[in-house]
């Protein structure tokens, strides 16, 4: 009989966990003690931070003789921090390809805040790559004079038609005839010597840069920083529950001698409701799908899925998905530990999405657009089909 109440107890135990966790959370431990003559029991959860600890209260109850009141909830963060090297690309317009113009338009560093990280990347000089933004034509005017002396007559065929400048022929478009001498004829000087001052020219056309476009890289270390899950212990203080008749064992089975039959349908009852328990608590949720909400950056849920490890993959096809086409599936840090690095597939009304699980410390989010697009296995298969 010893054996028996004993084993009703522990059932009993077990059934008050299970049925707490159908209105909240699965304790992570459960501790029942008599601390400096105060009677508690002490239940320690381990949550997210998005969690409600409100959730964790529960009303007075009654175990082993006892009857328990919430006393207090304490909590303790626990934080992480993870650290990563990234490289951002910026494109700057100049319109000269001088190194002091193209670095006046980069800033020596640029801050850097995406998906949860942030820090400071330095400017890798480095990687600095410049190229004309586009082309067009332009116009200009080749001119050159010659002089031509010691002539002895202002005729034109003392002038060439044309010269060359920088590999160019250019042509005469004037002439200005000057006199160099002159001879005594009679009482009257008359030009004897003649020089010819001929200026040439010629159209030409180039190619000239519009402007200049500068890719550079800035490197550097970001962290990402926050509360992974928090630690929280419920305490309950218990008072001693007096049996009426002052009898009892304080088990809440009674134990008359050699009436085993009660006793012995007690705890069928009870091995029945911690199975269903169990079975409850086993097939819990651990997947969500969400679709944007009514305001900005707000998601609501519209489907919930229990997914196991050696089958990660759920069907939304027929769940509400809205009309905005996009979805958010949260795989939930229990599951997610076990499928890092795996693929996760979303069948849906448009075929098949599939990524990889990337978290295991919390849980994993991921979203994505409702369109038609070739599952990941089929995309390695053409790639390496093609190579």
């Amino acid at each position: 009989m010893k054996r028996l109440r004993h084993l009703a107890l522990g059932l009993i135990l077990i059934l008050s966990l299970t049925t707490s966790a159908f209105a909240a959370e699965v304790p992570e431990n459960l501790v029942v003690e008599n601390l400096n003559g105060q009677q508690r029991m002490v239940k320690t959860y381990v949550l997210s931070p998005e969690a409600d600890p409100d959730t964790l209260k529960e009303p007075s109850f009654d175990y082993d003789g006892f009857h328990y009141t919430w006393a207090y909830t304490t909590k303790e963060e626990q934080p992480y921090l993870e650290t990563k090297a990234v490289t951002e690309t910026v494109t700057v317009e100049t319109s000269s390809k001088d190194l002091s113009a193209i670095l006046a338009e980069l800033a020596p560093s640029i801050a850097y805040d995406k998906d949860g990280y942030t820090g400071e990347l330095a400017l890798d000089h480095t990687t600095l790559v410049t190229e004309a933004a586009g082309y067009t034509t332009k116009y200009s005017t080749v001119t050159d004079t010659k002089v031509i002396g010691n002539l002895d007559r202002n005729d034109m065929s003392y002038v060439p038609a044309t010269t060359t400048k920088n590999g160019k022929t250019l042509s005469l478009v004037d002439v200005e005839w000057q006199v160099t001498g002159t001879d005594l004829v009679g009482e009257a000087l008359v030009p004897s010597r003649y020089q010819a001052v001929a200026t040439y020219s010629a159209s030409s056309s180039y190619s000239a840069a519009t402007g200049y476009v500068t890719t550079a890289e800035y490197s550097g270390e970001v962290t990402a920083e926050g509360i992974e899950s928090i630690t929280y212990t419920v305490v309950y203080t218990g008072a001693e529950i007096v049996p009426a008749d002052g009898g009892g064992n304080g088990t809440g089975i009674s134990l008359p001698g050699g009436v085993a039959l009660p006793l012995i349908g007690g705890i069928l009852l009870v091995l029945l409701l911690g199975g269903l328990a169990f079975w409850l608590l086993k097939n819990r949720k651990n997947v969500c799908v969400y679709i944007p909400g009514d305001r900005p950056n707000d998601y609501k849920l519209t489907e919930k899925f229990r997914v196991a490890p050696e089958n990660p993959e759920i069907d939304i096809t027929g769940a509400d998905l809205g009309g905005s086409g996009l979805v958010a599936v949260e795989v939930k840090k229990s599951l997610a530990k076990k499928l890092r690095g795996q693929v996760f597939t979303v069948h849906h009304p448009f075929g098949t999405h599939q990524y990889s699980i990337t978290q295991d410390r919390r849980d994993d989010w991921h979203e994505f657009a409702l369109k038609e697009e070739e599952p990941l296995c089929e995309a390695e298969n053409t790639e390496a089909s093609a190579g």
